[in-house]
């Protein structure tokens, strides 16, 4: 498992109220399936930036409409 999807299990599951198995991201669930609304949005993606040592795009990140799309993003750091 890459670092980035091992963060995005860490980060989310914090704050996440159902459990993110690999089925959950990759079915392309929005956030607020995971009962995540956008000040959480905010804190996960400041904890990434934090635990992954990057900077992450505010553009890119808006176009992420889902965890799967976000896990893509992140990917790229890896």
């Amino acid at each position: 498992m890459s670092r980035t999807r091992e963060a995005l299990k860490a980060v989310v599951l914090d704050r996440a109220e159902v459990e993110l198995t690999e089925e959950f991201i990759e079915s392309g669930a929005p956030f607020k399936d995971l009962g995540i609304d956008s000040l959480d949005t905010i804190e996960i993606l400041v904890e990434f930036e934090d635990q992954l040592d990057i900077e992450l795009d505010n553009d890119r990140l808006d176009a992420c409409e889902n965890v799967k799309q976000l896990t893509e993003y992140l990917a790229e750091f890896d």
